[in-house]
């Protein structure tokens, strides 16, 4: 007897992680719900948040938002009142399934399917680099809601890896970002007018990138510092040093640091808009992203996609993201150093391997697979 999947008609999601501007784990959640759309025309959607559309990037008009409404409660933090107020709501609208892209989810009971999507294990690994709310929030709940979950879908192969080896839970299915086609190499009219609007924002070619925020586990004040030691030692003449993000946490005297530096080529270039990115990818000399951990690492994925180089820390998961070209290096002082010297002399170096990557329809596809709740085939008995 076989299973056939029964396709969910009424979807809910933790709206929270469609917050603006948005996150890795934003840009993840949001492109697979624009592919759920079209690939389930009749269903219902429903978003949870404290907040109002005017802070969330909701995919279309078919996305209900359902939002806190008491001032009180908007204060709460995110994942409490999720579990909370997020819960109450849920249950009012009779949903088949809740996907949580922020891997905690409000505790539905059947028959309502939950599916968590982990992307990372920050709490365990370095949990020294999070938020406080956050950090506890994971210390409390994160172990017992993937128990207690009804799929579970980890962003990575190291990332399903860790989860197992670490806590002895097996993921359901390995769903990875996918990447937009606007990231692609720029033919020479396009890479024309793309610089133009780059210079706009202070970033001019040659230029070495940083996409990420800026907070401890992402290394920025290492590729900061090898930046300035080459640039002193007049291996990088001409080059800048672009660093893309938001501004994090943990960061002040640092951030006073990067713009102090400006005169030696440091560009402090915060929030970029997204139609920018493809641009800002193809005409960097190399993508730099020596992180202390990623549980995938998205922008080293559109910057390969873009034809451009990447030097990234030895790490399962950004290894998985960099294929087979990338500069793998440790995530010190001198091993970046070395890392950008390699990137920068092309000569030295095969050329990238040729960019092949799931589209982000069929990546929602197998979403919605995991999603989806399987139910038993009845065979009718032939009568006598």
């Amino acid at each position: 007897m076989q299973n056939s999947l029964v396709r969910p008609s009424r979807i809910g999601i933790d709206g929270e992680a469609l917050r603006t501007p948005l996150s890795g784990i934003g840009q993840y959640v949001y492109h697979l719900c624009c592919e759920l759309e079209s690939l389930l025309p009749d269903a219902q959607f429903f978003a949870y948040s404290r907040l109002g559309a005017d802070r969330l990037k909701l995919p279309s008009a078919r996305w209900q938002l359902r939002r806190e409404l008491v001032p009180t409660f908007q204060r709460v933090p995110s994942y409490l009142w999720l579990k909370t107020r997020g819960k109450a709501l849920c249950q009012a609208d009779g949903l088949d399934v809740f996907w949580a892209g922020r891997t905690l989810h409000p505790g539905l009971s059947h028959p309502v399917r939950t599916v968590s999507t982990v992307h990372d294990l920050n709490h365990l690994l370095v949990p020294e680099t999070m938020q406080r709310a956050a950090l506890w929030s994971h210390r409390l709940w994160f172990e017992r809601d993937l128990r207690a979950a009804d799929g579970i879908v980890t962003n990575s192969r190291g990332t399903a890896q860790r989860l197992r080896d670490m806590l002895g839970i097996a993921a359901d299915g390995v769903v990875v970002p996918g990447v937009d086609s606007a990231f692609h190499p720029l033919a020479p009219g396009e890479a024309e007018q793309a610089r133009s609007e780059l210079a706009a924002l202070g970033i001019e070619p040659p230029y070495l990138l940083s996409v990420a925020t800026l907070e401890p586990r992402k290394n920025v004040e290492t590729i900061f510092r090898a930046f300035l030691s080459l640039k002193r030692a007049g291996e990088l003449p001409k080059e800048r040093l672009v660093l893309v993000g938001a501004k994090g946490w943990h960061n002040q005297a640092l951030e006073r640091e990067l713009r102090a530096a400006s005169a030696e080529g440091v560009v402090v270039a915060g929030y970029v808009p997204d139609r920018l990115m493809p641009a800002l990818y193809a005409s960097a000399k190399a993508l730099v992203f020596p992180s202390l951990y990623e549980g995938f690492g998205m922008p080293v994925l559109e910057a390969r996609a873009c034809g451009t180089r990447v030097v990234i820390s030895d790490i399962l998961e950004l290894r998985e993201a960099g294929g087979p070209s990338a500069i793998v290096v440790e995530p010190s002082l001198t091993g970046v150093s070395d890392g950008i010297l390699q990137a920068i002399d092309s000569a030295a170096l095969p050329s990238a391997a040729a960019f092949e990557h799931p589209s982000w329809r069929d990546l929602a596809t197998e979403l919605l697979n995991l999603l989806s709740p399987a139910q038993p085939r009845v065979e009718f008995a032939q009568s006598a």
